[in-house]
């Protein structure tokens, strides 16, 4: 039963990570369908983790409820379902609550991409104003989960089975792949990619041997390249693989790159050197590039609230692909 417990908790943390990544990529071309739907879809998943709620959608008896999406008449509780994080958006959601027929009603906020982060002296003003606690009228995810993991094992097994294997049978390797890589491109800060760096590619288990890689870390790598197929039908598309390189390998990979060899060479002269000179000084110093690899495999978890998904471990996926193409790690001694 205890594993039973673990796996259906795995795939409903997952599940939810995926959807708000899908959530996310249609805000960025405006299509809210996803919110729309999202309503009726938490609606269900409140009703069942918070019974004997009795959750129903505020639109089915008004024209327009624009800040008010859920309604509990029974127990007085409204629910705003947004993806809208502005201190605008949580006044507007107070001021619709003190409509005649929500008087007396309790509200929370629940962020699909994460809840709002208010400043203190908002929160202040919007408590004396509006008489609330409002921080703690704020929930997203990671409040759910917490009340999810809190369930009797029975129930926590079912609300998987009614509510997120068929949502998680939804997305394809390939999906949530595109997702994850979208997700953390859209993570990325301004930089401008080394273009004039080497892109040679060198036989993988010659390079592994090269950068003196360990058996566990060349494991991790071998079950990467697996994917790698998948990853270049993804890279077809709007150049998302340049991108994610932009990313991955200028700024996160570079920046660890430096950090080891900073006790050797001189901060502003490493930030001065391409890809291909680091790798240079990486031989000359000895860098040790299981540390290397490791911290890289680190940055890029950090990132993301999806580290494995059917038993793929995506930051290592992404780490064997610039591996195998010589972007990380030395390709010759």
């Amino acid at each position: 039963m205890i594993d039973k417990r673990k796996s259906a908790f795995d795939n409903i943390s997952r599940t939810l990570a995926i959807i708000r990544y899908d959530i996310e990529q249609h805000q960025v071309i405006n299509d809210l369908s996803l919110n729309i739907h999202g309503e009726n879809y938490f609606r269900d998943i409140f009703n069942y983790v918070y019974a004997p709620c009795k959750l129903e959608n505020a639109n089915f008896d008004s024209a327009n409820s624009p800040c008010v999406d859920l309604v509990d008449k029974g127990s007085k509780l409204a629910y705003q379902i947004t993806t809208t994080k502005t201190k605008a958006k949580i006044e507007n959601t107070l001021v619709a609550l003190q409509k005649p027929e929500y008087q007396g009603y309790r509200i929370k906020l629940f962020f699909l991409l994460g809840k709002a982060t208010l400043k203190k002296e908002t929160i202040t003003e919007i408590n004396a104003r509006f008489n609330v606690n409002i921080i703690d009228c704020l929930h997203d995810h990671k409040d759910l989960i917490k009340d999810i993991n809190n369930l009797e094992t029975t129930r926590l097994i079912g609300l998987n089975k009614r509510y997120f294997e068929s949502q998680s049978g939804r997305y394809t390797d390939e999906i949530v792949l595109d997702l994850i890589f979208r997700h953390l491109i859209g993570q990325k800060s301004t930089i401008k990619p080394m273009y004039n760096d080497d892109f040679g590619n060198v036989d993988s288990h010659e390079k592994l041997k090269l950068n003196n890689i360990n058996n566990r870390i060349a494991s991790e790598i071998n079950k990467g390249l697996d994917y790698r197929d998948i990853v270049e039908s993804i890279s077809q598309e709007n150049n998302l693989l340049t991108t994610l390189r932009g990313f991955v390998v200028d700024e996160l990979y570079k920046t660890i790159l430096m950090a080891q060899l900073h006790a050797a060479v001189r901060r502003s002269e490493l930030e001065s050197k391409s890809l291909a000179e680091l790798h240079g000084l990486a031989r000359q110093y000895a860098v040790c590039f299981n540390k290397t690899i490791y911290k890289l495999h680190e940055a890029i978890e950090a990132k993301m609230d999806i580290k494995d998904f059917n038993a793929m471990n995506i930051a290592w996926i992404i780490i064997a692909y610039f591996f195998e193409l010589c972007d990380i790690g030395v390709h010759e001694s």
